[in-house]
């Protein structure tokens, strides 16, 4: 005999919704962490004021120098994709 191409569809797509239908469950079921806050130093350092006693410093993504202590930093654009990571000083003063 000869299996109905219908009836085997019908049970194939039966099998999909069940095993899909446990997959959402069980991730439903996940238990989400809560957001790390991340430990800020006594003093906040921001890309664009930079470190103290720094001429030039990045965070991978910004590269920024300062001539002259009084005067503002000159800084690069971030790219679109791109992840900043911890600032660092490239070139102290």
């Amino acid at each position: 005999m000869r299996p109905d191409h219908n009836l085997v569809a019908r049970l194939a797509l039966a099998l999909t919704i069940v095993v899909a239908g446990c997959n959402v469950a069980a991730a439903a079921e996940l238990a989400i962490p809560p957001r790390l806050v991340p430990k800020n130093t006594s003093k906040d350092i921001s890309i664009r004021t930079g470190p103290p006693h720094c001429s030039r410093w990045t965070d991978s993504c910004v590269n920024c120098t300062r001539e002259e202590k009084d005067q503002p930093p000159v800084c690069s654009n971030i790219g679109f994709a791109c992840q900043p990571k911890a600032i660092r000083c490239l070139s102290a003063r």
